[in-house]
């Protein structure tokens, strides 16, 4: 794998970005009610008093955090891992490599297209564990995770597996005359 490295910085920043992006929706849904009655559902439970940790508001409340939590943590593991495909197809497209064994590595490095679908699929499984608590944020959890997991995994396919891939079938059959 000649000169094929995965420059890791970029990914680190969506990473830490990604963990910054949690934390700050966790302070404006303490602040904000309209996120919070996104992921509470259509009818609002009001406000919930100060120790009283076993109403029926307070736990309708910490399940919308909760919710709101993996949804956010989900859309930043999918934006992450479409970091890493990208990095993993723009470090074989820099690649001195022969055409040949660049095409060969992109084939192997068909899971990295996938991984987006994988976790939105992960975040459809984790909101049928809140269904119970919570069913509106879940159902908004599962849609969304999953649909923006099929659209990375798309772009990820269209926009750069597949230009690539015919730009090196092209070189190859253009070496092999």
């Amino acid at each position: 794998m000649a000169n094929a490295k995965i420059n890791w910085k970029p990914l680190i920043i969506i990473a830490a970005a990604g963990i910054v992006v949690v934390i700050a929706a966790n302070l404006i849904f303490s602040h904000a009610a309209w996120l919070r009655d996104l992921f509470s559902g259509s009818n609002p439970v009001g406000e919930v008093a100060e120790g009283k940790g076993q109403t029926l508001a307070a736990r309708n409340a910490m399940a919308a955090r909760i919710s709101m939590t993996i949804f956010v943590a989900i859309t930043a593991l999918q934006v992450l891992a479409f970091g890493i495909g990208y990095a993993v197809v723009n470090a074989i497209r820099k690649s001195d490599e022969s055409p040949a064994l660049k095409l060969v590595r992109l084939e192997g490095s068909e899971i990295f297209f996938d991984v987006p679908l994988y976790v939105g699929l992960f975040g459809t499984i984790l909101a049928f564990l809140v269904m119970s608590y919570s069913p509106q944020s879940s159902r908004l959890i599962a849609y969304s995770s999953t649909l923006i997991g099929i659209i990375f995994s798309l772009v990820l396919r269209i926009s750069l597996h597949y230009p690539l891939r015919q730009k090196l079938e092209s070189e190859k059959a253009g070496s092999n005359k």
